[in-house]
């Protein structure tokens, strides 16, 4: 930990070591820190390679990118990208500058950012601090600091629910924009849980489109209907099984979420003309697999 102290001012930092298990996650700590200081500080001029966002708890901050210069006050998030370099200054106000910065990366770390209204040309948001954002910034600073599996997965966690938090929230209200929203969202909902034996009402019901004109749409645009469309999945993923894996046919048909043996088996060779024991014969015997046409 680094600080920094003076008379009703204070900075301090700290830096994290990333273990095995976060660099294998979505997003990690990089560094974070916070600090409250008079209108004679001075930010030293850097450019980073990774991630940085500064919340705004107190007073106003200028931040000069490019020919672009950002004015902040309290209530306002700034976020620093990597390559880019960046010159910060304090405001005069009747606060002083209090600011909190986390830093982090990893594959899921500009996806979060872009959802929760960042921009690389326009690198900011106003008005995102609401008192619950900034409670669970000030508990990032609570607990002991080390560098430990479980402190980092607190970091983490943490790190996604201050994310959560600035992630605007959809108004119910508003309806879908049409099929253009709620197909792509019931093909994502499909691919998730066709081995749960979700049927068309379940996909209907999480789109909130009636069955009957979902089910019309959906034929229309993708040139097969839910129920085939589900009946692919679930073949497809039952070859893949049959000829890549031991388990029991029997447990393939569990896992793809058929009641029986016998409901599996018959849907199976509807579906490729070919029994599920016929394939994987054939995988066992070394010959060539079978392809459905």
């Amino acid at each position: 930990m680094g600080k920094r102290q003076h008379p009703d001012e204070y900075e301090e930092s700290r830096n994290y070591v990333v273990d095995e298990l976060a660099l294998n996650g979505g997003l990690w700590p990089v560094r974070m820190g916070r600090l409250k200081a008079g209108p004679n500080y001075r930010f030293p001029q850097r450019m980073i390679d990774y991630y940085a966002l500064h919340f705004v708890i107190n007073g106003k901050v200028r931040h000069r990118f490019g020919d672009q210069h950002i004015e902040l006050t309290k209530g306002d998030v700034f976020c620093a990208y990597p390559g880019v370099v960046y010159h910060h200054f304090i405001v005069q106000s009747d606060q002083p500058l209090e600011m909190i910065w986390v830093s982090i990366d990893g594959g899921q770390t500009a996806l979060l950012l872009e959802k929760a209204g960042f921009r690389p040309a326009a690198p900011y948001i106003p008005g995102v601090i609401g008192k619950e954002l900034e409670t669970s910034l000030v508990h990032l600073f609570s607990q002991q600091e080390d560098n430990s599996s479980r402190r980092q997965v607190d970091l983490i966690a943490a790190i996604y629910r201050i994310f959560g938090l600035m992630i605007p929230q959809k108004n119910t209200d508003e309806p879908d924009v049409g099929p253009a929203s709620w197909i792509p969202r019931s093909i994502e909902y499909m691919n998730m849980h066709y081995t749960e034996n979700i049927n068309v009402q379940d996909v209907a019901a999480y789109i909130s489109v009636h069955r009957a004109y979902f089910s019309k749409i959906f034929a229309e645009q993708i040139g097969m209907t839910p129920i085939q469309y589900l009946q692919k999945l679930r073949m497809e993923r039952a070859l893949q099984l049959l000829q890549q894996t031991r388990h029991s046919i029997s447990e393939i048909a569990m896992t793809l979420g058929y009641p029986d043996l016998y409901s599996f088996s018959r849907a199976f060779g509807k579906h490729y003309a070919a029994s599920p024991s016929k394939v994987r014969e054939n995988a066992k015997s070394g010959g060539l697999l079978f392809h459905p046409d």
